[in-house]
């Protein structure tokens, strides 16, 4: 192929600039063409297996290049019959196997379908490897796998460092089943759902540096307790302010050097007791000398986008060890905060 008898810089540059449908495409040509695309470095500006982003609803590769190409969509599903004899054609051969391809554009993306059924992670992981680009997010609604232990344990979703779990409503036993089939700690969890029955609080979930839950009817005093992370955020919590307090006493009392924040929003009225936790850490008002003014959040957290919190307003207590606490209130926003500071002070060079 004339295009790779071009020096390295020419035809890099002419494959970035093609549309990624044509690059994927392209790779099916030989074995050289596929290996001399997998040397060009690609910017995967968003990669995610998502239910939630075509229709009819099932598992879809969702794939772009950068923001100014088209998103690429790979539904796990055959093409629908409407759409079988529409859109360009090619094929490919992926681990042997023969696929004749169907691609289809729309407004906001190009949908790229194969016959072969039950294909949707083996063509994902020959695209992922064609772009040297590993597989982080999953944002899945539980319902629609049939075997959640078989999917989870797929070789490209070893690389996940953060799931968002969609379900309207979902069982502890899916949810159980799901987590615990998962081979590499996962940073970021997110669970949108209703969960039905009782979820063992010692589940992998509880130990996700980061876990967001939304729906909280299902946590209990022991999932409170039993979180090993790093910062836990709650919607709507329906446990009281005796599971606060004795959230923070643990820490207190502990030698956790690990956890970092807990941020509730819509909290009940009764957590909102300013009194109690003076009360019971013996919280100070904001001194300058000990700490600054504003939290600065991890860029783990923060998806290197920089966040602060004023706690200037907050109540400080230390630790035996040292560690510097504040709780931080604030009724007409129905916010509570607990941070823990690693580092007081920010190094000014």
């Amino acid at each position: 192929m004339k295009l790779f008898n071009l020096p390295y810089l020419a035809y890099s540059r002419i494959i970035t600039s093609m549309n990624p449908i044509e690059v994927i495409s392209l790779s099916f040509c030989s074995k050289k063409s596929r290996e001399r695309i997998k040397q060009v470095h690609f910017h995967a500006y968003y990669a995610v297996i998502s239910t939630e982003v075509h229709e009819p609803k099932s598992p879809t590769l969702q794939l772009q290049f950068s923001p100014s190409t088209q998103c690429i969509l790979i539904p796990f599903q055959r093409a629908p019959r409407w759409a079988r004899c529409e859109g360009r054609r090619f094929t490919g051969v992926i681990d042997g196997v023969k696929h004749y391809f169907r691609c289809m554009d729309d407004d906001d993306a190009t949908v790229l379908y194969s016959d072969i059924m039950k294909s949707g992670f083996q063509i994902s992981s020959y695209i992922l490897d064609l772009l040297q680009k590993k597989l982080k997010n999953l944002k899945i609604d539980l319902n629609l796998i049939d075997d959640l232990k078989r999917f989870i344990t797929e070789p490209c979703l070893k690389s996940l460092s953060r799931i968002e779990i969609v379900s309207e409503t979902v069982t502890a036993e899916k949810l159980s089943v799901f987590f615990n089939n998962i081979e590499n700690p996962v940073t970021h969890v997110q669970i949108f759902s209703k969960v039905e029955g009782r979820v063992d609080p010692n589940s992998i979930i509880f130990r996700s540096y980061i876990l967001i839950i939304y729906e909280t009817n299902w946590i209990t005093r022991e999932h409170l307790l039993g979180f090993n992370g790093k910062y836990l955020c709650f919607i709507n919590p329906t446990f009281g302010i005796e599971g606060v307090i004795e959230f923070i006493k643990q820490w207190k009392n502990g030698n956790n050097t690990k956890f970092v924040a807990l941020k509730m929003t819509k909290v009940p009225r009764e957590v909102m007791n300013r009194d109690r936790f003076i009360s019971e850490f013996d919280a100070k008002p904001w001194d300058p000398t000990k700490r600054e003014k504003c939290y600065i959040y991890d860029k783990e957290i923060t998806d290197a986008q920089d966040i602060v919190a004023d706690l200037s307003e907050g109540l400080d207590f230390e630790r035996d060890d040292g560690l510097l606490a504040t709780i931080r209130i604030r009724p007409h926003r129905a916010l509570f905060q607990f941070f823990v500071w690693h580092k007081r002070f920010t190094v000014t060079k």
